[in-house]
């Protein structure tokens, strides 16, 4: 399913609004210009993928809030063993939702692994 960009653009900037974000910081947390990230809330630009995770990161939300996307967390399924510690499973846990999320991202954009 191919993002919107519109969308997308319209999605940023509820979500920079909601975590009470500025433009400016928004757009020095991905490292653009001003006119650069207009266009990116406008649905002028496309998003990249790592600038996705790094909004998100930099929102405080998960990247599949911003894409719209279906939650990966119901269709991930994995198996791993720590040494019995919980916190390294739960930060496994995240990164590979991060992962999921940002795979499914670029699929939709039609940019996939070789």
């Amino acid at each position: 399913m191919r993002v919107d960009m519109r969308e997308l653009g319209r999605r940023v900037r509820e979500a920079r609004e909601a975590a009470g974000v500025s433009q400016d910081a928004a757009r020095m947390a991905i490292g653009v210009s001003q006119p650069t990230y207009s266009r990116i809330e406008s649905g002028d630009r496309p998003l990249k993928g790592d600038e996705l995770i790094q909004l998100a990161d930099c929102f405080g939300i998960r990247a599949a809030v911003i894409t719209g996307l279906p939650e990966v967390r119901e269709r991930a399924r994995f198996a791993a063993r720590t040494d019995g510690d919980a916190s390294p499973m739960a930060a496994m846990r995240e990164r590979l939702y991060t992962y999921l999320e940002l795979d499914s991202y670029l699929t939709g954009q039609g940019i996939t692994g070789a």
